[in-house]
């Protein structure tokens, strides 16, 4: 076991004035103790498996948690809570470690872990750090990073995302320490800088990340020497509530790029211990009410427009309006009177080059468990260049996804045709808790491109 020693002022003094840039810091022997602060809580990472008490997975490759496959980044990696892919071993110098491991299973084909603290340990200010020994390879994107609690009420980024550290691998010796957050004009706002070894690539030896969070601030600091400062200003609350960790390691995306034929696979990353203090005398504020609209990103459209699209006789989804999102690929949407069923129908008008999508959302979520074994019924006027889209369906508590190339639609008139998808094909989608009936994203042809594309769609409903 690592043992408690107690590092006076002044010794702590000495190590901020003598640590130069490209020094690395010693294997771990003992749980620093800094003055001004108390451990609250630590994972050593010296038992025979990792803790079920601090530590859950997610798995998969995004879409099980409202994400477009990739995990909204085009990353490649299937997530898995095997124990291939995340286990504790000494590394060649004897240090005790947790080991996330991404692996190509075959070719082009990737699986590693994501572990997380959420529900289980969480914080709110304090000092949070770790050290690590990091995959630097072409493709790599390993990363020890914090979401808010509250992510579940509130999607990314109103929930608020703390980039301790990230590193993509075309830059194997420079690291990221990065703030998201929803901005006064809801919009995505980032706050982030780079920091450069002097010597050397991360994947050398271990190295400290560190992230000094008070009520007005976020200090982001390698090896002990802060080299990023995030000050909370007044539309940035989400750095004002708990938070939880995670360790991953991506591969590929839209960041890293691909691996390619430099990259050697199994990739490690090693982690030998995070720790977390409070920071003693603070009197923190009290935790500011939850606005969703205030932090929710994207252009919200009126309810009476977005009715436009639904099957006008049922009336099933009521207090509904329409939502945009994405990295600039995101559609403009109106109304036309080309429709298939009422007067008019929506036209999703996609600007191509990149993601994005658009919604139908419920202020109140419904109880669909009726529809369980039923279908979801829309008509839509597909242009020649779409070849696949994603139709994804979310509860408040989970969402679930299909792609358009796996059904067959059938002709009905005006240029529309007609796709019918059994509510089942949505896997584990909670039913009782519903708050999008339908939602398109990312439109690709063939050559899995974002196109410049005009999507009618109309007459959307459930079918019992």
């Amino acid at each position: 076991m690592k043992n408690k020693i107690l590092f006076s002022l002044t010794i702590l003094l000495s190590i901020f004035a003598c640590k130069s840039d490209d020094e690395t810091l010693p294997p771990s022997t003992s749980v620093t103790q800094y003055d001004g602060y108390t451990l609250i809580w630590n994972d050593e990472f010296n038992g025979l498996a990792i803790s079920n008490l601090n530590w859950t997975y997610e798995t998969g490759d995004g879409t099980a948690y409202g994400l477009p496959s990739g995990w909204g980044n085009d990353e490649k990696q299937i997530y898995t809570n095997a124990a291939d892919n995340s286990f504790i071993e000494e590394d060649a110098d004897g240090v005790s470690a947790l080991v996330i491991v991404a692996q190509e299973e075959s070719p082009g084909n990737y699986t590693s872990a994501k572990l997380t603290t959420q529900e289980l340990q969480s914080f709110r200010f304090g000092r949070i750090e770790a050290r690590i020994k990091l995959p630097t390879d072409r493709g790599m994107w390993p990363a020890f990073w914090m979401l808010g609690d509250n992510k579940s009420e509130v999607d990314w980024p109103g929930c608020g995302e703390i980039d301790i550290m990230e590193l993509v691998g075309q830059e194997p010796n420079v690291i990221h320490g990065t703030a998201h957050y929803t901005d006064a004009n809801k919009m995505l706002s980032s706050n982030g800088e780079p920091n450069m070894l002097a010597t050397g690539n991360f994947d050398d030896a271990y190295h400290d990340f560190r992230l000094d969070w008070t009520p007005s601030s976020l200090i982001f600091s390698l090896d002990e020497v802060p080299y990023h400062t995030v000050t909370i200003e007044d539309d940035m609350k989400e750095f004002l509530r708990s938070f939880y960790l995670i360790l991953n390691v991506a591969v590929g995306g839209n960041w890293p790029g691909d691996p390619d034929a430099t990259t050697s696979f199994p990739q490690k990353m090693y982690v030998d211990y995070i720790r977390a203090y409070s920071i003693d005398g603070l009197n923190p504020p009290a935790t500011p009410a939850l606005n969703i609209d205030e932090e929710t990103i994207g252009v919200i459209i009126p309810p009476s427009q977005a009715q436009l699209a639904l099957n006008t006789s049922l009336n099933q989804f009521p207090n509904i309006e329409l939502n945009t999102y994405g990295a600039g690929g995101e559609p403009v949407i109106s109304s036309t009177d080309e429709a298939i069923e009422g007067d008019s129908a929506l036209l999703f008008s996609y600007p191509g080059g990149t993601w994005g999508g658009g919604w139908l959302e419920m202020s109140t979520p419904l109880d669909m468990s009726a529809f369980t074994s039923g279908n979801l019924v829309f008509s839509i006027r597909q242009p020649s260049d779409l070849s696949d889209a994603e139709i994804k369906l979310e509860a408040f508590s989970n969402a679930a996804a299909v792609f358009l190339i796996n059904y067959t639609p059938i002709g009905i008139s005006n240029g529309y045709v007609e796709y019918t998808i059994p509510l089942s094909d949505f896997t584990d989608l909670d039913f009782s808790d519903l708050k999008v009936p339908f939602s398109l994203w990312n439109p690709v042809n063939d050559m899995n491109e974002y196109p410049v594309l005009d999507v009618y769609l109309d007459n959307i409903y459930w079918e019992e």
